[in-house]
Parts: structure tokens; sequence; C-alpha cells
């Protein structure tokens, strides 16, 4: 019966982790790389690494005034890599590039005082 009562408790108390840990950030970072480098201003970002894999978010908080456009410039040496952005509750495709590939662009203007994410 102990048994019973400890394995519900442990249960419960794991659904309970899983439910605290969703709230907050829309989307969660979880990778691994070597070499990382990432710098981020308020109005610019840009972030390398020698070997990556998994998930990496970065997080504009800063509220905007007027039009807004991501501007973007990548290289990929192998491999390959999609990134998207979120802006307004919509993930949206920025680009993506496979080995020996890079890409360069520019999204259209919007406004609005959203968090504005960068999922890599």
């Amino acid at each position: 019966m102990k048994k019973i009562v400890g394995v519900i408790i442990a249960v419960a108390t794991l659904v309970l982790c899983l439910a605290l840990s969703a709230c907050g950030n829309r989307y969660k970072s979880h990778y691994n790389s070597k070499l990382m480098v990432e710098e981020k201003t308020s109005n610019t970002a840009s972030i390398s690494f020698d070997s990556f894999s998994g998930t990496y978010v970065m997080k504009f908080d800063e509220k905007v005034s007027g039009e807004v456009s991501i501007t973007y410039q990548a290289t990929l040496a192998e491999g390959n890599i999609k990134v998207y952005y979120d802006f307004n509750e919509e993930k949206l495709d920025l680009f993506e590039i496979g080995s020996n590939g890079n890409a360069n662009g520019k999204t259209e203007a919007f406004t609005g005082s959203q968090t504005i994410y960068v999922i890599i």
C-alpha cells in the first residue's frame, strides 16, 4: 500500500512539474553546440557556432513602435537548418538552407508591440 501511495505522489509531482514548466516563454531552447557565440543588441542579433544540433530560440522583448522587418544573412558549411520567426503568435518560415548554402533576405514590414521570436 505504501508503494502505491509513493508512486501516486511521484506521478502527481511529475505532472505538476511538467505543467509548471510549460508556463512562461512560448518556445524553449534545447540544443548541443560547440564554439557558440551569440551577440544581441536592441536592434541586431547574431549567432555563430562550429557545430549545432537542436533548437535555439532568440527572444526580442523590446516593444517596437512603427514598422519592423527582419533582415537576415546565413551561411552553413554542412548539414541543414530551418529558421522560423514568430510575431503575434504566428510561426512563419524565415529560411531554410542545406550544406554549403547561404541565405540573404528581408521579411515584409510589420507593426505592433509584440514579442518577436526567432527559432533556429
